[in-house]
């Protein structure tokens, strides 16, 4: 009798596991936050590193899922230095002041596709929020998840290069983010 308590415990706690959320982390070397702004004309490529935060994430209990990421503003990457240190600028990201950018979400729903969901959240730079909606893509691996998304963002909202004409307003951004179990 005892034995089968125990094995019926044991497949109660795994019933448990499987149905809360599981909190994952990134992957930093196999993560990515890629951005593209057209500048004077030309498709302009950058990108952010020092990618953290906590996702928690079951896709049969969307309920419980919460993504807190964020990136160092700092890290702004597009090849050419003299930009990299103007983008840094008080003008742009101002980075002294403003070191990070978040994203949080406020809710996770399943979308119309079977293989994306949306979500409802906000994004955070230069401590300025604004609500962000978007469709993303989920693709189990080895050691966790893989989510993939890309939008649309318009660079005035957050006061980045706000008197600049030769700049385009909107910003496309593509996010790749590996993600490894926490260990709690």
């Amino acid at each position: 009798m005892r034995w089968k308590a125990f094995f019926l415990l044991i497949n109660l706690c795994c019933f448990i596991n499987y149905n809360i959320a599981q909190t994952y982390i990134p992957v930093e070397k196999s993560s990515s936050v890629i951005f593209y702004i057209n500048n004077f004309g030309i498709r302009t490529e950058g990108s952010f590193s020092g990618i953290k935060g906590d996702i928690n994430f079951n896709p049969t209990k969307l309920s419980d899922a919460s993504f807190d990421m964020s990136v160092k503003a700092e890290t702004i990457f597009t090849k050419n230095r003299a930009r990299d240190a103007h983008l840094k600028s008080r003008d742009y990201f101002y980075t002294e002041k403003f070191p990070t950018i978040y994203l949080i979400s406020k809710s996770i729903t399943k979308a119309p596709q079977s293989d994306q969901y949306i979500f409802e959240g906000e994004l955070i730079i230069k401590d300025l929020t604004r609500a962000i909606k978007f469709p993303f893509r989920v693709d189990q691996e080895k050691s966790g998840y893989r989510f993939k998304a890309d939008f649309k963002i318009n660079r005035r909202d957050y006061f980045i290069g706000s008197s600049s004409l030769v700049l385009s307003n909107n910003v496309e951004v593509f996010l790749s983010i590996a993600t490894n179990k926490k260990i709690h």
